[in-house]
């Protein structure tokens, strides 16, 4: 079985996208997706990168081109906050506490956090979703008040806080990473290789030896949209 591993953080857009095409194809490629929340300004100083909006012209582009043009041709709606970038540092520590007490539900957890940030329901905004706060209400859909408690304490403490330090590094040091999406292929022989960004899945696809059937598999018209 293909391991498909995505290192990601909830402010970037295109790790959003990533999460769900890489969910769209997990049964046709016959795919175990393994998730690794992260915080992206660690990797950010780690590796020495910037991020694009620090420079004028790239952030125009990305926000007002290239992210509109990828949502249609991806098929997701997407809300852009209405201040960017938003620090998501408390909700990657909620997610990696998740990772290490309930990873069960990370999937979840984490579209709920990605919902909050980029599709925010009526009267909420990105910048209600890093408020921790905000957390005890948006994690009841998914866990018990007991579970909320030990997951909030959990991801306060400083064993979350240094994990989150010593993975970055690790990944930067020993993975090459230097942004979000990371995602890291292996084929059924134990083969790895890593891919950078949410447009990678016909080469993703190609190492694999899998078939990449659009940004919307048994869809024919994915991505022709009407510009």
């Amino acid at each position: 079985m293909a391991v498909l591993t995505l290192y990601y953080d909830v402010v970037s857009p295109w790790s959003m996208i990533a999460y769900t095409v890489l969910q769209r194809y997990r049964t046709r490629w016959n795919a175990n997706i393994v998730l690794k929340p992260m915080f992206l300004g660690g990797i950010m100083v780690a590796s020495g990168n910037k991020p694009p909006i620090t420079v004028k012209n790239k952030g125009l582009w990305m926000n007002g081109k290239d992210l509109p043009l990828a949502a249609k041709f991806y098929e997701l709606e997407y809300k852009h906050p209405e201040s960017f970038p938003v620090n998501t540092i408390h909700c990657m520590r909620v997610l990696r506490a998740v990772e290490d007490k309930l990873p069960d539900r990370l999937e979840k957890a984490t579209e709920l956090f990605f919902d909050a940030v980029w599709r925010p329901s009526s009267g909420k905004t990105a910048n209600d979703a890093i408020t921790p706060s905000t957390y005890p209400t948006l994690l009841k859909a998914l866990f018990s008040d007991s579970e909320i408690k030990q997951l909030l304490e959990h991801a306060n403490s400083e064993e979350i806080k240094g994990k989150l330090k010593s993975e970055s590094k690790q990944l930067v040091e020993e993975g090459g990473a230097f942004g979000f999406p990371w995602i890291v292929a292996q084929r059924d022989d134990g083969a790895q290789y890593p891919f950078f960004g949410s447009d990678r899945f016909e080469q993703i696809a190609f190492w694999l030896g899998k078939e990449w059937e659009g940004p919307v598999p048994g869809r024919k018209d994915a991505g022709k949209v009407k510009l």
